[in-house]
């Protein structure tokens, strides 16, 4: 085995338990709200035909969402434990494809075409996600 002797590396959860949990935790949702709405705006500049303008949006929102991931690591909102992450993270997967799923039932049934034709295919995307994560889980993590 090779001795690795590292001086400063990333730590997770610094924040936690500190007086600036709360900031980091508001900046963290404020940064995964942006992803959205940048993605949502790239959307829309793509709509009107300036795929330019989209591109800079999504390269936006890729840079909030590396924000986001600094702040989940600060407050300690994934664990130094990379299996336990991808527990957690097939765990939602599988609530949300369900959740989705429901969703789209209800969007049927308030004859809300659009809504229901996206909530019922995020759905497939959540379990298509489930799956590989368990897969990961099971050639890596046994």
């Amino acid at each position: 085995m090779v001795n690795v002797e590292l001086v400063n590396e990333h730590k997770i959860g610094v924040t936690k338990g500190t007086d600036l949990e709360k900031e980091v935790e508001a900046n963290f949702k404020g940064e995964c709200t942006e992803v959205g709405l940048y993605l949502a705006m790239a959307r829309q500049a793509q709509r009107e035909g300036l795929p330019e303008v989209a591109e800079v949006l999504r390269r936006i929102a890729f840079e909030e969402a590396e924000h986001a991931a600094h702040f989940a690591e600060m407050n300690g909102i994934i664990s130094e434990n990379l299996k336990e992450n991808i527990e957690k993270m097939l765990e939602g997967e599988c609530k949300a494809n369900k959740e989705k799923k429901a969703a789209a039932k209800k969007a049927k049934e308030l004859n809300i075409d659009h809504a229901h034709d996206f909530f019922d295919e995020s759905s497939r995307d959540e379990a298509r996600h489930a799956m590989m994560l368990k897969g990961l889980l099971e050639r890596y993590f046994k």
